[in-house]
């Protein structure tokens, strides 16, 4: 079975309206009709902190999948959330959203 990680971002500096749960609620469903065995939830408020964490574990391989809403929730400007995305898919990390699909990083240059 693969292995996904959930990734829940607000660019705010607390979750007042409970968006980060709805992302999460949303992402667990996701995964489970992708048949995706979830490994792991990391939540950010503002920064990409935890983000950046998981791509130190992208290199050991702990998951397959990273997870999440759509680009918007990985970084505000779409060149910066793919430059995100390509440096997972460059350990093998599919980013897949319920928005957006499996995304293609195929346009970004390094």
């Amino acid at each position: 079975m693969k292995r996904a990680w959930l990734y829940c971002r607000i660019d705010a500096p607390e979750d007042r309206s409970g968006a980060l749960k709805k992302q999460e609620k949303q992402l667990y469903d996701f995964a489970e009709q992708l048949g995706y065995q979830i490994v792991g939830v990391s939540v950010d408020l503002d920064q990409n902190t935890e983000l950046e964490k998981l791509k130190q574990d992208a290199d050991v391989k702990r998951f397959d999948a990273l997870l999440v809403t759509s680009l918007f929730h990985i970084h505000r400007d779409r060149k910066q959330a793919l430059c995100y995305a390509h440096e997972f898919q460059h350990f093998g990390i599919e980013v897949i959203s319920p928005l957006d699909g499996r995304v293609s990083t195929e346009e970004v240059q390094p």
